[in-house]
């Protein structure tokens, strides 16, 4: 579970971690000039392009466009979670983080511990009935499961019977465990089947999976409910051993059972996780991509594993970033991953994994079945079916290159309207789209500046108004006016840190680690109020050649247009 930690701890929190130890004692750095910089930790190099800012304390990887604060890099770097990635930085600087009432991830507080003691207690009762059942022992042997694997993932046996669990009733009734009749007593909820415990990211036993040994039995799967500690939304099945049996996760393979998990890893194929009885959602994938930049979706070669697919492409779009890629191996009909790795072998399913069809792939061959392309209308169709999924795509350099992909496809180049079309619901910033890197407009330098010394912004207005203009990049530059004249003395990693998962965080990050050229401390004053000069006159003069329009067409102007014609034209 992830608790609500308050936004003025974080903020504190990077304010008192240095950033360079904390990167340091992972990835050595070296100084040179005012930053410190590596062979980048997230992509193969032979030359350092990772910097890291001691005085801005972020990272910024001009390679792969990596970036972020300390929490970013703990996330990224060893796998953590966002609270995890807190939790660790607290530690480090002696800290304790203060969870808003009810949302410790620590359950201590909230009177869980005897929950995870009774979880951990029936998964050792289980393991030990496993040992005494030559039923169960039999059936996983038949099933190609060695000791080591049912070792490795703890998986037991819940014996016949309604009362065979220890432990407390009330807390084992809390935690799913037994279930409560309406005479005041209580009976087992898994009776005569496998068990396979699911764990946390720490490894703690907090719900479980059983499975039956007799086909006669129903229901073939049953799940533990949702409880205080379980939600099954949130929760991902054999990421913890995983996590625990690989150091480097290059790939994941995302499966739907039990089985499959551990079919394949019994064949030596240790980085497959499932979900646990229900679609997976976006949560679920996100906090798998931050394990390993690559995900495999392998499902049954059936209608339902087809669907399964479809809804993981739907869901992987908004997560879908710089390096992160998404694949989908299709097995035989009538196969599923664990018949099928059992059949071909883990090293036969490994190299077939490596032909599996990308999201881009996949989404244009399902898009492009449905639709005769041949006229320009029925392109129009096809336009239509894919905008929704673009839309959901955070970074444009992405949705440019699948843009690409289409027009390579229907073999036609898109027109200005049609790629107006795509983008339409969620456009990209302009001042992304069209400043060249190499050339510092006035508004990515002001914005530039600003990210160096948020306080520059204590000697400004609003300047709303220029929000009615169309100047690339102005909306990012008020946005960011408006925050820090919220939280006067706001630093720059806090600052940055509020665009965390925004479209703009990279772009915010990217253009923060750029430098300038400037002399003093001074110089940085001066530029900044040049800028916000040189944007007042565009807006004016743009203002003006609206105006004019506007009266040379023959319309006629409000009292406020007049008003404001006039004071624009007193103006230089």
């Amino acid at each position: 579970m992830s608790g609500k930690i308050p936004r003025a701890f974080i903020d504190d929190l990077l304010n008192r971690i240095d950033i360079v130890e904390v990167i340091d004692t992972r990835v050595p750095l070296k100084k040179k000039g005012k930053e410190y910089w590596a062979c980048c930790p997230f992509h193969n190099e032979k030359s350092a392009s990772f910097s890291v800012s001691q005085n801005k304390q972020f990272y910024h990887c001009f390679g792969c466009q990596q970036s972020g604060n300390a929490i970013g890099f703990l996330m990224d770097y060893e796998h953590m979670e966002f609270v995890e990635a807190i939790e660790s930085l607290a530690q480090m600087a002696g800290l304790e983080v203060p969870y808003e009432r009810g949302q410790g991830p620590i359950q201590t507080d909230r009177g869980f511990e005897p929950m995870y003691a009774v979880l951990l207690q029936s998964s050792e009762f289980y393991l030990a009935q496993l040992k005494q059942n030559q039923d169960a022992v039999t059936y996983l042997r038949q099933r190609g499961i060695s000791g080591e694997t049912a070792r490795d993932y703890a998986i037991g046996f819940a014996p016949p019977g309604w009362n065979n669990l220890p432990g407390e009733r009330k807390t084992l009734a809390e935690a799913g465990m037994i279930i409560e009749k309406d005479d005041g007593q209580y009976y087992d909820r898994f009776r005569n089947r496998l068990m396979f415990p699911i764990r946390d990211r720490r490894g703690r036993t907090i719900a479980f999976g059983g499975r039956v040994i007799d086909p006669e039995d129903s229901p073939k799967y049953l799940n533990s409910p949702e409880t205080p500690i379980f939600h099954k939304g949130g929760e991902i099945y054999g990421l913890f051993e995983l996590k625990k049996a690989v150091q480097q996760i290059e790939q994941i393979f995302v499966t739907e059972g039990y089985m499959d998990v551990i079919a394949l890893a019994e064949h030596d194929v240790k980085t497959a996780v499932a979900t646990l009885g229900t679609a997976i959602n976006n949560a679920q994938i996100e906090k798998l991509f931050r394990v390993s930049k690559t995900l495999i979706f392998c499902f049954d070669g059936d209608s339902a594993g087809k669907k399964a697919a479809w809804r993981s492409l739907e869901q992987s779009l908004v997560s879908l970033k710089e390096g992160r890629l998404a694949r989908f191996l299709f097995l035989p009909e009538g196969q599923d991953p664990d018949t099928y790795v059992r059949e071909i072998g883990g090293e036969n399913f490994i190299k077939e994994s490596k032909s599996a069809i990308t999201l881009t792939d996949y989404l244009f061959d399902e898009l492009l079945a449905e639709t005769n392309i041949s006229s320009r209308e029925e392109r129009g169709h096809f336009y239509d079916k894919l905008r929704p999924y673009l839309d959901q795509i955070p970074l444009q350099s992405m949705k440019d290159g699948m843009l690409s992909e289409v027009e390579k496809r229907v073999k036609v180049k898109l027109d200005v309207r049609m790629l107006k079309g795509l983008n339409a619901q969620h456009p990209t910033p302009a001042f992304v789209r069209t400043m060249p890197e190499t050339r510092w407009t006035p508004t990515r330098l002001a914005i530039n500046l600003l990210l160096q010394k948020p306080s520059l912004a204590d000697t400004t207005g609003t300047l709303h108004e220029l929000a009615e203009s169309d100047i690339p990049g102005i909306n990012l530059l008020l946005q960011l006016l408006d925050l820090i004249h919220e939280e006067p003395g706001i630093s720059t990693q806090n600052l940055l840190d509020r665009f965390r998962g925004n479209e703009h965080e990279p772009h915010l990050y990217k253009l923060a680690a750029m430098q300038p050229a400037m002399d003093d401390e001074q110089s940085i004053e001066l530029m900044f109020e040049n800028c916000l000069q040189q944007l007042q006159k565009k807006y004016i003069h743009g203002r003006r050649a609206l105006l004019i329009d506007k009266l040379q067409s023959g319309e006629a102007l409000s009292e406020t247009e007049k008003r404001e014609h006039k004071q624009l034209f007193t103006k230089h």
